[in-house]
């Protein structure tokens, strides 16, 4: 036990606690004053919805309880019926997200992400020069965070990442390069949005768009604009790095037989690796198969439009999660690829956030108040055309995004961007994206994502570092944003 451990130290994060709930309090008690001139029903929304955000911002509460909070003032204060408010925790993105979640878990308990990973660093092309192997450490992370969560893919190839420097004669201190494979081993993950399962923000912005104006975004309708913003976003993340940490290059060239030696430690795949491969291929062509049937067939074809009724990516989720639980595996304490225990394991939590910031975010829009907030900020900001307001939507998330975490983030700005998308009279899709995507680019701090903390925690990147090469990213990152919007929308009727 390590000395001091029972000291006395509960005044300091209790007053901090206290702090910022007084906070939060006061926000509600401004929001109510200041609201009361709004239309009925739209005082008591505004009030919870200051209070929520205080909340989140501050982290006074666990995210997930400040969530179900909100739900439960949203019933006792605004006179939201009880049956509409908690309808939110139903939306078909729920079952989406626990089907995709068992996947990832499959991914993780099995070892395939980490045999995936090797497997990539086996490659000629990515071993040898330092400037390979960090584009290839980006390249597998934004890979494995398209289906896994970025926190779990960073934390799996931390250590991967450490081994790497060892085996390359880097010591364990804040040199150039180790701090390039650290911060790429965060960014790799962070900028994976090309599948709406891959990220929160990308599911709480399709559930939102489509609640408030009744269009549905596809899996192949997503990776349209998604995939060659993921892509760019992995090529800038390399480039910043190198750009700014080349120097500090190390002695030794990563051998070849680095990455084949561990391969053959982790031996020949096993039957509960393989059957989370198969249910991996089948979730990716399920999910395409809609979209290519509207493709292929037209959308007015009866098996095009039998499919996007019923083959929803909801459906396919937890058809796969399903699977995993049925496929057959020799050794296995259970006689499956996973196990209730393995699944029960999920992230829950995250399930809790998304359907309290739902249920947050359609109060709103029932009650006018996001309508309300929009023309106000429109008035305000002097903009009000779709592609100014999309900007100002991805700015404002990538610096929310800064302090919240995305999830909060998006479930905060999402209401609001797209009040003031329909205050001002424009579509209010491509306003919506931006900031469903831009609240995933939070690069600067180790308080900004869990990957962040998860690679600050290594001791090697220090604080000045960390935020020096993140703000370079994250301009680039809103740019890159609004670049792939501006462009690709328009083309694929969104816009």
């Amino acid at each position: 036990m390590p000395p001091g451990y029972n000291t006395p130290c509960v005044s300091k994060p209790v007053t901090s606690r206290t702090i910022k709930v007084a906070a939060a309090v006061g926000a509600f008690a401004l929001a109510w004053f200041a609201g009361t001139g709004l239309p009925e029903g739209q005082q008591p929304v505004g009030a919870v919805f200051a209070l929520t955000v205080v909340l989140w911002v501050t982290e006074a509460l666990p995210l997930t309880i400040t969530a179900l909070l909100s739900t439960a003032l949203l019933v006792l204060i605004a006179g939201i019926d009880e049956k509409q408010a908690f309808a939110g925790y139903g939306d078909p993105i729920v079952p989406l997200f626990i089907g995709s979640f068992l996947l990832a878990k499959a991914m993780e308990v099995t070892g395939l992400s980490e045999r995936i990973a090797w497997w990539i660093l086996n490659q000629r092309w990515a071993s040898g020069s330092p400037s390979r192997l960090l584009l290839a450490l980006g390249i597998i992370g934004c890979l494995i965070s398209l289906v896994v969560s970025n926190t779990a893919t960073t934390a799996m190839m931390l250590p991967i990442g450490l081994g790497l420097l060892k085996a390359m004669g880097v010591e364990q201190r804040s040199t150039g390069f180790a701090i390039a494979v650290m911060l790429m081993l965060t960014w790799g993950s962070s900028v994976a949005v090309g599948f709406p399962v891959g990220t929160p923000p990308n599911l709480i912005g399709i559930a939102m768009i489509e609640r408030s104006t009744g269009t549905r975004i596809g899996f192949v309708e997503w990776m349209q604009f998604s995939m060659p913003l993921t892509a760019i976003m992995t090529l800038a993340s390399w480039g910043v790095l190198r750009a700014m940490y080349r120097r500090g290059d190390p002695p030794e060239r990563l051998s070849p037989d680095h990455a084949r030696v561990r391969l053959s430690e982790l031996g020949k795949m096993s039957p509960a690796e393989r059957n989370t491969l198969l249910a991996f291929v089948a979730a990716i062509v399920l999910w395409m198969t809609p979209d290519l049937a509207v493709f292929a067939l037209g959308k007015g074809a009866v098996l095009a439009a039998w499919l996007q009724g019923h083959l929803t990516a909801a459906v396919t989720a937890l058809l796969v999660g399903a699977m995993l639980f049925l496929l057959p595996t020799k050794g296995a304490e259970s006689g499956t690829t996973l196990t209730w225990k393995q699944g029960a394991s999920i992230d829950w939590g995250t399930i809790m956030l998304f359907g309290g910031g739902i249920v947050l975010g359609q109060a709103m829009f029932s009650s006018g108040l996001a309508e309300t907030l929009g023309k106000a900020a429109a008035q305000a900001t002097g903009v009000d055309t779709m592609w100014g307001i999309t900007a100002l939507g991805i700015l404002a998330a990538v610096i929310l995004s800064e302090m919240a975490s995305n999830t909060a983030s998006a479930s905060t700005l999402l209401p609001v961007v797209i009040g003031i998308a329909q205050g001002a009279g424009v579509n209010p899709i491509p306003p919506a994206l931006g900031v469903a995507l831009g609240a995933s680019f939070g690069f600067m701090l180790p308080v900004s994502t869990a990957p962040n903390a998860i690679v600050y925690s290594s001791g090697l990147v220090p604080m000045r570092e960390m935020m020096r090469s993140g703000v370079v990213l994250d301009l680039l990152g809103a740019a890159a944003t609004f670049a792939c919007l501006r462009v690709i929308l328009p083309l694929i009727g969104l816009a």
